[in-house]
């Protein structure tokens, strides 16, 4: 029988994504979310970002956030420094390590997003990404994301 249950197929989905992102990101010992992290944060020169602008953008609470920066600034990807006019706001910043490897970073979330969207055609991908986005702004619009 046909799983007629939208959220839970955009779940599998979902936990079959991040099953394959682990899988492939193990080499560099970083999970999906700083994966994502990195990827965001590699958009922005030095300092331009803030930790309140990552939650922000990924919809994550400050505990979570503080986390997985803390994880990375642990294993070397990135750095925080304390705004000199609010000390309570911390700036981000890609360590040299971090930044010799985001291109290595980006080619893999290209290959991350065509292993999962391989039994679609543009056409197909097109739609569904459209349906989501307003899936999303639906959820946006009522205050449930």
């Amino acid at each position: 029988m046909r799983e007629k249950n939208t959220v839970y197929l955009l779940k599998r989905a979902d936990l079959a994504f991040e099953k394959i992102a682990n899988r492939m990101l193990s080499p560099y010992k970083i999970t999906h979310t700083q994966f994502k992290f990195l990827r965001y944060l590699s958009k922005f020169p030095d300092g331009q970002l803030r930790q309140h602008d990552v939650e922000l953008y990924f919809d994550m609470t400050n505990p979570t956030v503080t986390r997985v920066l803390q994880n990375l600034e642990k294993d070397g990807w990135v750095y925080r420094q304390s705004d000199t006019k609010d000390r309570r706001s911390k700036h981000l910043y890609l360590t040299y390590f971090a930044k010799e490897r985001i291109p290595e970073l980006a080619e893999l979330g290209v290959s991350l997003e065509q292993q999962l969207t391989q039994r679609l055609n543009n056409e197909e991908l097109d739609l569904l990404q459209d349906l989501l986005r307003k899936m999303l702004s639906i959820s946006i619009d009522e205050g449930r994301v």
